[in-house]
């Protein structure tokens, strides 16, 4: 019976502080909580509090088991040191996990999720550097230690105190409690219920209407298990073997041939129109870190963030109904290299295994109309593997940071874009054959270190204008000044191509968005929406429609669309641009100029498809 009231003890200590962490984490971000009402906020404090009995749970049958089992078989077992020292590690590992939270929060807008696996396979020396420079490591590493000491001592003190021993029926009470213990196992494993239809599981616990909120049901354990589980069912789903038959009827509903020698020539596509503009000597795109569509809407245009943007708008096609292919640069990238939708996979590690590009990819598309392919990025040829699988997939050349100059400024991940981008241009003079550049910047991305008011940026004039759901701190114009920099020497870069090159073709998309912490809630296209931009002599700015939708996918296909001549082929698993009026991601979809998350999706056809690409995706990815 002591064993068993000192774990009660643990157990609502540990449960207590969980929920004092959930409160704190609503009251750091409670602007971005919209019109949430104090209903709102009270159910996502209520199902926090019954998903927490999962994680509590799971934290103090640790020392239970390895404690107070054990000492009720020998007295003499240390059961109370061993309970002491489990219990303080677990308080200490969930002080130190929202302690984390909190930066990662404003990174990725949700608590620990499947990004924390792009962290493995990420440059480590970079992103050591980023949490330094520009999440205070150490500082929040010395607060999580001074936070740790403060809760394990009041937890010994609480271990400490008396405990109520019964006077008589002794049996009677170690029979009920030991009866009360499994039940009370089955009420925390289901998340305050004794069957799972009624519990609160991680993948229906947000339930309300906003984000922040959501996100504040799952503690830190919660949202670890998260991530596990869906890094896991994404790698099963997308390695499952698929039957012959499922394939050719996923073939069959993208419209490609079920008769055709491979997957990839299913996906071959006749031009039969001429091509829109006249073949240009350099095709460039570039594919901006983290450049989003938020700068460009409305609410935001003044802050005069995207001037690039907007005169690209003005003087070549666009759309603004847009997907990233991921929901980060590699899986994005894999997009282009592959012409494959994300499956949960970086797949860059999972094909290139036969010596031969994939047809979809940019790359091959590309080399298939005659280009020299290039490959041009800002950072360091290690990061993602990425020097290697650009060359398999189609690419001639790869060139990357540490072939230019640093001119006395860089960051962890790679030299400033107006530095690469005056090497490219440096390489378009000197190439005297047809070539395709892909371009892949960094600037825009933490630690967000550059000198930006040394470069012009008007940080007063920015400052002024903020308005309500843009936080107005240091650290928040900081990385203002490298979404303007970035904007503005591509949109330089751009204009001496030109000039140097007058038929040069122009492409300027994002790699994602997401990874800008508003002050409030925002809409899903501010949050989550890129542009897309088509920008070259005789390019027509009607190209795109105003109901022309899109991602990643569909760029290589409108450029053969636009470039080929008729009777030439491509293979592309997508339409291009000029036929396309709904687009999906991993997440996202958009359809009739509306914006939204899959799990919302009506449309049965359209789910249909979606699962179509994505089983192709599966099986050339498991075959490659």
């Amino acid at each position: 019976m002591k064993s068993l009231q000192q774990d009660a003890k643990l157990f609502l200590y540990i449960y207590t502080l969980l929920m004092v962490f959930r409160m704190a984490f609503l009251l750091i971000y409670a602007g971005q909580m919209g019109s949430a009402s104090m209903g709102d906020v009270a159910e996502a404090l209520w199902l926090g509090a019954r998903i927490s009995l999962k994680t509590t749970a799971f934290l103090v049958a640790v020392p239970f088991v390895f404690g107070t089992i054990p000492y009720a078989i020998w007295g003499r077992w240390p059961a109370d040191r061993i309970r002491a020292v489990l219990g303080s590690m677990a308080v200490g590992l969930m002080t130190l996990l929202f302690i984390i939270r909190i930066p990662y929060y404003e990174v990725f807008h949700q608590g620990f999720n499947i990004m924390l696996f792009n962290g493995l396979e990420d440059d480590k020396s970079a992103i050591w550097t980023t949490m330094v420079q520009q999440y205070q490591f150490w500082p929040r590493l010395l607060g999580a230690a001074l936070l740790t000491a403060a809760f394990v001592l009041l937890l010994r003190r609480l271990l400490r105190t008396p405990v109520w021993q019964p006077r008589g029926h002794v049996r009677a009470w170690v029979g009920a409690a030991v009866l009360l213990v499994p039940v009370f196992a089955i009420f925390c494993r289901f998340g305050g219920a004794f069957h799972s239809d009624d519990g609160v599981p991680w993948e229906s616990a947000a339930r309300t209407r906003y984000v922040v909120l959501n996100e504040a049901v799952l503690d830190d354990g919660q949202a670890l298990y998260r991530a596990y589980s869906t890094h896991k069912r994404a790698t099963e789903k997308a390695l499952r073997p698929i039957p012959r038959e499922d394939l050719e009827r996923a073939v069959a509903r993208l419209g490609g041939d079920t008769q055709a020698e491979s997957v990839e020539a299913a996906f071959v596509h006749q031009k039969a129109t001429a091509p829109l503009v006249a073949r240009p000597h350099h095709v460039v795109v570039i594919l901006g870190e983290n450049y989003a569509l938020w700068p460009l809407l409305p609410e935001y245009r003044a802050l005069g963030l995207a001037k690039t943007g907007e005169w690209l708008e003005k003087n070549g096609a666009h759309t603004y109904h847009f997907l990233p292919n991921g929901n980060g640069t590699m899986t994005s990238l894999n997009g282009f290299l592959t012409g494959l939708p994300d499956i949960g996979l970086y797949v860059n590690y999972k094909m290139g295994r036969h010596d031969r590009a994939d047809a979809l990819g940019i790359g091959s598309v590309m080399k298939h109309m005659g280009y020299k392919t290039v490959f041009w990025y800002g950072g360091v040829r290690s990061w993602q593997d990425i020097e290697r699988f650009t060359l398999h997939e189609g690419f001639d050349e790869f060139h990357c940071a540490d072939e230019l100059p640093e001119q006395g400024e860089s960051s962890s991940w790679g030299v400033p874009d107006g530095v690469l981008f005056d090497g490219i241009r440096e390489q378009m003079k000197s190439d005297t054959e047809d070539t395709f550049y892909f371009v892949l910047t960094t600037s825009n991305h933490p630690p967000f270190a550059y000198d930006v008011d040394a470069a012009g940026f008007p940080r007063d004039e920015v400052a002024a204008k903020l308005p309500p759901s843009v936080p107005s701190d240091r650290a928040t114009l900081d990385q203002l000044g490298h979404i303007w920099y970035a904007d503005k020497v591509m949109g330089e870069f751009i204009r001496h191509a030109q000039q140097d090159d007058p038929s040069t073709l122009f492409v300027v998309t994002g790699d994602h968005a997401e990874r800008f912490n508003f002050a409030t809630e925002v809409s899903t296209w501010a949050l989550s929406g890129i542009p897309c931009y088509f920008y070259g002599d005789g390019v027509p700015k009607d190209l795109l429609s105003e109901k022309a939708a899109g991602s990643h996918l569909q760029i290589a296909p409108t450029l053969a669309e636009l470039i080929q001549p008729e009777g030439s082929s491509y293979a592309s698993l997508l339409q291009p641009l000029m036929r396309s009026e709904r687009a999906f991601n991993h997440r996202l979809y958009i359809a009739n100029g509306e914006i939204g998350e899959q799990k919302d999706l009506t449309d049965g056809d359209f789910r249909e498809a979606i699962e179509a690409a994505r089983k192709v995706a599966s099986w050339i990815v498991a075959h490659d």
